[in-house]
């Protein structure tokens, strides 16, 4: 039984007296990679980089400024950085965003020129990205709520969003708006990160869906681990970008469900399900185990891939191409949720592979021990929830002052969650 969230689970696990000092050099380097590769003009984040240092993509993904934004708070409430600093370096990517970046009805642009904040790759303008973006920005003005100039930027990129124009008639927000095609008709419409977007819609200042929102999407498809059930979705980001700000550990949604709970069991899950690989198909897949695990969206040696699982009860197979990666931000990410399960990898990883996968910006993006092939870049998005979920379970540094925003709880509040009880 995971017993992550637990202030003695949380305390135990740091009398180790290699667990504190791994996870602080951790969180530095990957808050290295949002100093390093943010414009010095614009404060954008790049998408990604080379895990050296040497370049960064001319394009910034808006959830990764998102994540950004929460981690120059995380920065100068540990004192890497000075207050000042980290209030001059979210001022300056606000002032952008609000000011100069393109968006549409609020929404920013998935992807966005790192110096023009123009629409990159033919991104569409997405609901998700904009949603990632709004809770960093409102993570940094708990942070930095002494700088009027900061938190009023802030309430604007969030204020600004117009939220009902990306709502169906089912209920159920469009993922994005393309100026070639218009709205996208694909919805967030089941069980996935839309845990955070949904909620953040109805706790929005401004244009705000209806509560009953929270209960118009799919909760599928629903599997099983250690006798209870979880809603499933196989690649884990999915079960850690909402859990990295909205502090579900206490409460219950209004479909009676524990979130928190149920990202907890999504890992074990798939820590069984990478066992179950191993014993199946030792040569192809003998390196997964308790010690070496974790999928998650994520380059590969045959190009960007969506792959997780698992993906059906009792069954265990290579679906959507699992060739054997790595992906260590699928621990990274879970840090806060299943910190035994997941301190045991990443450790196991660094002492491993040491330099070869783990660097300036800590972890590369993803391995495959078996082929032999590393990745060469890092991704902002995995860095920071890397960054983000260690920095909850040594400090509840994110939830606390997010949780703290009057849109966090007004939209807990609209949704029907409640307190957990014993």
């Amino acid at each position: 039984m995971i017993s992550a969230g637990s202030r003695s689970t949380m305390e135990d696990l740091m009398m180790n007296e290699n667990s504190h000092p791994f996870l602080d050099d951790l969180r530095r380097r990957c808050y290295l990679y949002f100093e390093e590769s943010a414009d010095p003009q614009t404060g954008l984040i790049a998408d990604r980089g080379h895990a050296d240092g040497s370049s960064f993509s001319t394009y910034a993904s808006s959830a990764g400024c998102g994540f950004g934004l929460a981690a120059h708070g995380v920065a100068a409430n540990n004192g890497w950085i000075s207050k000042e600093e980290g209030a001059s370096r979210v001022r300056k990517m606000l002032s952008f965003l609000v000011n100069e970046a393109e968006h549409e009805r609020g929404l920013v642009y998935h992807f966005i020129d790192r110096m023009t904040g123009q629409r990159a790759l033919d991104s569409e303008a997405s609901t998700i990205d904009t949603a990632l973006l709004i809770a960093g920005a409102m993570h940094a003005s708990q942070v930095f709520q002494d700088d009027r100039e900061l938190v009023e930027m802030a309430d604007t990129l969030y204020e600004r969003v117009d939220w009902r124009w990306m709502l169906g008639d089912n209920g159920c927000l469009h993922m994005g708006w393309q100026p070639e095609v218009g709205r996208l008709p694909y919805q967030w419409d089941r069980f996935s990160e839309l845990t955070i977007l949904v909620l953040l819609a109805i706790g929005a200042p401004s244009s705000a869906i209806p509560p009953s929102c929270w209960t118009a999407w799919r909760r599928e498809n629903v599997l099983h681990q250690q006798g209870e059930s979880f809603i499933s979705y196989p690649p884990l980001f999915v079960h850690q970008y909402p859990q990295a700000f909205f502090d579900f550990r206490g409460v219950v949604s209004s479909d009676g469900r524990n979130y928190w709970r149920n990202s907890q069991l999504a890992h074990l899950a798939q820590i069984e399900f990478q066992q179950s690989l191993a014993d199946q198909s030792p040569q192809r897949f003998g390196h997964y185990g308790e010690d070496l695990w974790g999928l998650t969206s994520s380059d590969s040696s045959s190009g960007y891939r969506d792959w997780g699982g698992p993906y059906e009860d009792g069954q265990a197979q290579p679906d959507r191409g699992i060739d054997g990666t790595v992906v260590p931000s699928a621990a990274g990410g879970g840090l806060a949720i299943a910190p035994e399960q997941t301190m045991r990898t990443l450790q196991y990883q660094k002492n491993t592979f040491g330099e070869s996968v783990y660097g300036r910006y800590g972890f590369v993006n993803a391995f495959n021990p078996r082929r032999g092939w590393i990745g060469s870049d890092v991704i902002g998005i995995d860095t920071g929830i890397t960054l983000l979920s260690a920095s909850n379970l040594l400090e509840e540094g994110v939830w606390q002052p997010f949780m703290q925003h009057s849109a966090a709880q007004r939209a807990f509040r609209l949704a029907g969650f409640r307190p957990l009880t014993a």
